[in-house]
């Protein structure tokens, strides 16, 4: 039964970028987090700038009418970091990313602006990891769940859930304590099998409810790549 448990770990849990990190812990006996070399620390020639308050400003606004004739390319009003190894963001507060939320127009509509997001893109993205001495120390380890895949898989186990309750509704019969045939009383189940068509509201308590919720466990605002 060990053995087996395993071949079904292994399968739910295969190889990914977290076991490549540790082979090169192993391999060359560092720790996995792959940091930039703190300013303190650096020995080559670096630029600081220090000031009680920084702000940086790209003030080229576009007026709607041109924002619409220039499609998805902006020129000027753009603020641009590059970086060939490490872009870092550190403080001893918060960090804030914010994006505009108009209020009137098409784009107050959330489900319809294209314009005001927020896009992160990498091989491999990591939120939130243990830390030691104030430094990244463990990747986290837990990996998303993908909202289309678990709705899916949902739905087709509330499915074979309302089949079973069906059968067992209608169908199961067994010997009772005195000999005698006897099956569970079919009204017993009416609330359990209620299902629920997308219209109106659900039976509480029943596999409907169930599935009702599922139509509301996924972010309409939150996206993440299979």
């Amino acid at each position: 039964m060990a053995e087996f448990k395993g071949e079904v770990e292994e399968k739910l849990n295969p190889k990914n970028i977290l076991d490549e990190f540790s082979r090169i812990q192993d391999e060359n006996n560092v720790r996995p987090i792959l940091t930039p070399v703190y300013p303190q620390d650096y020995q080559g020639k670096q630029v600081i700038i220090n000031a009680d308050r920084l702000i940086f400003n790209a003030r080229l606004q576009f007026s709607g009418q041109e924002a619409q004739g220039s499609a998805q390319t902006y020129e000027g009003g753009d603020i641009h970091m590059f970086s060939h190894n490490f872009l870092s963001l550190s403080t001893n507060g918060s960090i804030h990313l914010n994006t505009l939320h108009p209020e009137g127009g098409e784009l107050a509509d959330e489900n319809k602006n294209t314009k005001n997001y927020i896009m992160i893109n990498a091989p491999n993205i990591f939120l939130g990891m243990d830390s030691a001495e104030g430094r990244p120390k463990n990747y986290p380890s837990e990996p998303a769940v993908l909202g289309l895949e678990n709705q899916r898989y949902q739905m087709k186990l509330l499915n074979l859930l309302l089949d079973l309750v069906q059968k067992l509704q209608t169908a199961y019969i067994h010997i009772g304590d005195r000999g005698d045939t006897t099956s569970p009383v079919g009204s017993a189940f009416d609330t359990l099998v209620a299902d629920w068509d997308g219209e109106g509201k659900p039976e509480p308590d029943s596999i409907g409810e169930l599935r009702a919720m599922l139509k509301q466990i996924k972010s309409e605002h939150v996206f993440i790549k299979k």
